[in-house]
């Protein structure tokens, strides 16, 4: 069977993304080809055979092979292929850059002549020469147009020091997983034949990894341990792989195999697999994003494979957050990281691994999730909600310039793992569940909130039945309210970095949040209308976990100044400055009934009351989330040893389980009736893709 079509996913139309042929926008999932505004609409069978010779990208699919794809083995006429063919050349008849061939004996070939070919990976960009510069001037302006001249001059000659400009653009996008349940942390091998991924098929139990040919391929389980293996990556010579193993209780490790197959070992142990990403400096050295001690700042960590040894390689400043997610360049000399400078801003950084020396991609606090290399060790591409929504950027490591973002050809997705072959074909994840809130009875009973794509989060509840929560449905994290009984509204148009930390006010008039823009942090206020948004605070330090006091007059808020973390109070009053009420190592913090605060130590630890006064016995990890009712502290377990469930801990007593949520995630907030309000991940489903990225010059 032809090697471009064996075992391929199922072809569902549904699924199948929007391509382009030449000319021709091609639309599976809506039957629709669009050539020069004109919109024609295909039979199902006819859109499968399309989707199908797409696939082939170019090469020869046998008759038998288009019947077995788009008739799922069903026994049909070649008449009934034959029909299907003539209609969509007659579809197709208007662009003539694309070309439906018959193959005699064989089958059929799709081939779009005016699609642009992959660009071959450059050994290296040519200094574009600079303009001569030329000056006739008169004489009394000679000395002045001289310097202007040689200045000119100057500027032009550094200028031309730069390599040339690059344009990329997404030609063609090919799936590479269709199965039920969720495909993620690809890692496409440096040749870019196989792929290794995790697969689990919900997001109760741990994933196993699996390998397959990127063009072909039964998937095959390379690891069968209880425990969660993820975030693979190759060696550079393409002959093992390196993986993390979140182990239950303890410390994650660092477990290196052979490909395709053979006995894998424990190469390291790390503190956290959180963001604990791995990347290769050489064939016997890691780089790892990990902390030397439980409480120490993320940094990047060089792991000698043979002793064991770890070294330092970044100190990032103690007002951040660390570093972590590294990414070696293909030739080696650098690796990319990212510096979280509060929660919700990032820098991309890269360092040079000969010199030291460190350098700032992005210097705007726009989050940066996944990130890759290009091929020639030039370019960046990672994924970022620059402008409000998450595309796919690029940003020129050896130019001068601002990032760029990457035509994809079908609307916005958002994808945080990705990775990268020579060819620059950029294996993804393409998320396609939503997270929406919803109410969890005293007596376990679950009751939908919201019920719309995207994802809802840090639900918080008002007397009224009315519940406020962060959602991105709008593309950027903004807040909105469902008020009893009426559609959802939004309230805010930040067009930030990231929302977070909703509170309402004692009489359900308003609402506080903390909106990050532009690398600073600042608590706003709303009233829950959406009318008078303003900021409270004006000072960009990081801050967390918003509370009015009962009274409704001061608010009251987490805040990080380096390693420390206060709690504060602001009056809003005009003229108004925050003041410390407590040095508390605090990651968590949730006003009781009668506004008194509790806490969470960073890290995780036992519930505490600023106060000293009573509190629930309740002992928390930092997965976990919590909030103060009268009868308690409700708490989200949500530790990896077993699914999410819901927990009172009443004021004296043992605790109680009220609910086991398999897809509960998140913070949680309280509703009137001792309910609990919960984010929830429905129908989850992540698959893999392809893209193939080209340059112009």
């Amino acid at each position: 069977m032809n090697e471009h079509v064996a075992l391929w996913p199922k072809l569902t139309l549904a699924r199948e993304l929007p391509f382009v042929l030449a000319g021709a926008q091609v639309r599976p999932a809506a039957l629709e080809v669009e050539i020069g505004g004109r919109v024609t609409t295909l039979e199902p069978r006819v859109m499968k055979v399309l989707v199908a010779l797409h696939r082939a990208r170019g090469h020869p699919v046998s008759r038998d092979e288009l019947i077995d794809l788009c008739w799922e083995g069903r026994i049909v006429t070649e008449g009934a292929l034959n029909r299907c063919v003539a209609q969509l050349r007659k579809a197709l008849a208007g662009e003539p850059r694309i070309h439906l061939d018959t193959i005699p004996t064989v089958g059929y070939r799709l081939q779009a002549g005016g699609e642009p070919r992959r660009a071959a990976m450059a050994a290296g960009d040519e200094a574009a020469p600079a303009a001569p510069v030329q000056a006739g001037v008169r004489r009394r302006w000679a000395w002045a147009a001289a310097a202007a001249g040689i200045a000119a001059a100057g500027a032009a000659a550094a200028f031309a020091l730069y390599p040339r400009p690059v344009a990329w653009t997404a030609t063609s996008y090919h799936p590479l997983t269709a199965e039920r349940g969720l495909e993620t942390h690809p890692a496409i091998s440096p040749n870019g034949q196989q792929i290794v991924y995790s697969q689990r098929p919900d997001s109760t139990v741990g994933r196993d990894l699996y390998i397959r040919g990127v063009d072909q391929g039964t998937p095959v389980r390379i690891t069968s341990h209880p425990a969660d293996d993820h975030s693979a990556a190759w060696s550079p010579a393409g002959d093992r792989i390196v993986f993390v193993r979140t182990v239950p209780n303890g410390p994650c490790q660092l477990v290196v195999a052979p490909v395709p197959l053979g006995p894998e070992r424990v190469a390291a142990q790390c503190q956290s697999s959180t963001y604990t990403r791995v990347s290769w400096l050489d064939a016997n050295t890691l780089a790892i994003g990990d902390r030397p001690a439980p409480d120490a700042l993320w940094r990047i960590r060089a792991v000698d494979l043979t002793t064991g040894a770890v070294r330092d390689l970044t100190n990032p400043p103690a007002d951040t957050l660390g570093d972590s997610d590294p990414m070696v360049s293909p030739d080696g000399r650098r690796v990319a990281f990212r510096r979280t400078l509060l929660h919700g801003a990032d820098d991309l950084f890269v360092k040079d691994l000969t010199t030291g020396r460190e350098q700032a991609l992005t210097t705007d606090g726009w989050k940066a999730a996944g990130y890759v290399w290009s091929a020639d060790s030039r370019h960046l591409f990672y994924s970022s909600n620059r402008g409000g929504e998450f595309g796919l950027w690029t940003v020129d490591t050896r130019r001068p310039g601002e990032p760029r973002r990457i035509s994809l050809g079908f609307g916005q997705l958002t994808f945080s793992r990705m990775s990268i072959d020579r060819r620059n074909r950029l294996a993804v994840e393409l998320p396609r569940g939503r997270t929406n809130i919803a109410l969890v009875g005293p007596d376990g009973a679950v009751t939908p909130v919201t019920n719309a794509a995207g994802a809802d989060w840090e639900p918080e509840g008002a007397a009224d039945g009315a519940v406020a929560y962060v959602s991105n449905r709008s593309g950027s994290s903004e807040l909105w309210i469902s008020p009893p009984g009426t559609q959802p509204v939004r309230l805010t148009n930040i067009v930030g970095s990231y929302v977070h930390s909703p509170a309402w006010s004692p009489d359900g008039r308003s609402l506080a949040f903390v909106a990050v823009k532009g690398r600073k942090a600042e608590i706003y206020t709303v009233a829950r209308d959406g009318s008078r948004l303003r900021a409270v605070t004006d000072d960009g330090t990081d801050k967390l976990e918003t509370a009015w006091s009962p009274d409704g007059r001061s608010l009251r808020y987490l805040q990080r100044t380096g390693a420390r973390y206060r709690v504060m109070e602001l009056a809003l009053a005009p003229g108004a400055s925050p003041r410390t009420l407590a040095e508390r190592a605090w990651g968590q913090m949730r006003p009781g009934p009668d506004g008194r605060l509790f806490g969470v130590p960073v890290g995780g630890g036992p519930l505490e009351a600023l106060d000293g006064g009573a509190v629930p016995q309740a002992r928390l990890s930092s997965a976990d989330a919590f909030a103060v009712g009268p009868e308690g502290a409700y708490v989200l377990r949500a530790r990896r040893e077993a699914a999410p469930s819901l927990w009172l801990h009443p004021w004296s007593g043992p605790p109680r389980p009220i609910a086991v949520l398999p897809t509960g995630t998140g913070e949680i907030g309280l509703a009137p009736g001792g309910r609990v309000l919960v984010s929830q991940n429905v129908d989850e489903q992540v698959d893999l893709g392809l893209f193939d990225l080209s340059a112009a010059r």
